[in-house]
């Protein structure tokens, strides 16, 4: 007997009966993953419709419609509807899911209300498959504030070996910061070396870009809508950012501190009205690298670029005496700058580093209060020895 004959309209089946009907482990995953990733629980519903009548089981997150998966003897079958506006996204999602789940989605018919995949889970491949084309349909707040703590979990459950490393920042012009390319590979040549690596977030600077919208209208004026929109925007997005650190921080691992206390730490060092090219931020990100441990700092720029050199190069001198531990190198990036002095600037920076870690008993030193240091020619600086040069500085004055 098919489903709609074993259960009519009057005979509401049970999640047990339709666990027993389905018999298969791969329905309560589903089931699993839906209510933790969404927050969504089975929802029965019996359907008149001539192509799948009887009860059906459904998933909504909120008011929208996650899935709906229909019963059959051995599996289940979910409908996951792809909306015109997600069509791309959905498309990118393909390019990882089995060939199976391809030819379902090429056969389906495109209409203005999108199209609606019929996916059967007969193996663990179809329910990832499932998941990902959901995924694709993005989350809202709420979801990504449940889903932050299940995937710091399952970072936490990977095995690391915990050594003493000398751990580094990258701060810079975001191209040059970011792209391997415009870096020469910073980071693999930084973890070559025996380095904990740390870049901020990429959100950092998105946030940033936001803020000085809305700082131009305390600097210049203008529509105060413009202000009011940009606040709550930032104010949206603080409410996730925290949810998002808390995890991180819960599970073990180097949380930064978010962006509202991310633009207080340059106060009294560099305005907020410096706003050119990363402005700030750069120096911002330096100052809670170094209170977060991190005080080996690369400040990658392009060759040339005023805004790096006033905000990041430019502030080095002053962070380095508010912290003095503070071990901030600058590179230039370029294509007429050859990368063997782009490197060795680096490794002289690392054997200083390397050095203070084996000091500290294999402890990274903290940024901390300032401390009493040797003056050099009228300026403050770290007395440490690099190995292999034998030099002393000159006493005070």
């Amino acid at each position: 007997m098919t489903w709609a004959e074993l259960y009519s309209e009057a005979a509401r089946p049970t999640l047990e009966e339709i666990d027993a009907y389905a018999h298969t482990p791969l329905w309560p995953q589903l089931r699993a993953y839906l209510a933790a990733a969404y927050g969504a629980g089975p929802r029965l519903e019996y359907s008149r419709c001539g192509l799948e009548p009887g009860w059906n089981v459904k998933f909504r997150r909120g008011s929208k419609s996650l899935c709906t998966v229909y019963l059959r003897p051995g599996f289940v079958t979910a409908m996951v509807s792809v909306a015109p506006k997600d069509e791309e996204a959905a498309q990118m999602v393909l390019l990882t899911c089995t060939a199976e789940t391809q030819a379902v989605y090429h056969r389906s018919a495109a209409s203005k209300m999108g199209r609606w995949l019929m996916l059967d889970i007969t193996s663990p491949e179809m329910l990832e498959d499932v998941k990902a084309l959901l995924a694709g349909k993005g989350y809202t707040a709420k979801e990504m504030k449940h889903t932050f703590p299940l995937i710091a979990a399952d970072f936490a459950n990977i095995p690391v070996t915990r050594v003493p490393k000398v751990k580094v920042g990258v701060v810079g012009e975001i191209y040059v910061k970011y792209s391997p390319l415009g870096n020469n590979d910073l980071q693999k040549f930084l973890e070559s070396q025996d380095c904990e690596v740390n870049f901020p977030g990429l959100m950092g600077f998105v946030q940033y870009c936001a803020f000085n919208m809305g700082e131009d209208h305390i600097l210049y004026g203008g529509k105060l809508a413009v202000k009011v929109g940009i606040d709550q925007f930032l104010n949206w997005l603080d409410s996730i950012e925290r949810a998002m650190l808390k995890a991180e921080s819960d599970a073990g691992f180097y949380a930064p501190g978010p962006f509202k206390e991310l633009v207080e730490k340059p106060k009294g060092i560099i305005s907020l009205g410096a706003k050119m090219g990363e402005g700030w931020l750069l120096t911002a990100e330096m100052i809670e690298l170094v209170q977060g441990g991190y005080g080996n700092i690369v400040c990658a720029q392009p060759f040339g670029c005023l805004p790096n050199h006033i905000c990041g190069k430019g502030m080095i001198n002053k962070i380095r005496t508010i912290y003095p531990r503070a071990n901030i190198t600058p590179i230039d990036y370029d294509p007429g700058a050859t990368r063997v002095n782009q490197e060795n600037r680096i490794k002289l920076m690392l054997s200083v580093a390397k050095e203070r870690l084996g000091q500290s008993g294999g402890t990274p030193p903290q940024g901390g209060a300032a401390e009493k240091v040797p003056v050099y020619g009228g300026m403050e600086v770290p007395a440490v020895h690099v190995p292999g040069f034998a030099e002393k500085l000159p006493a005070n004055g």
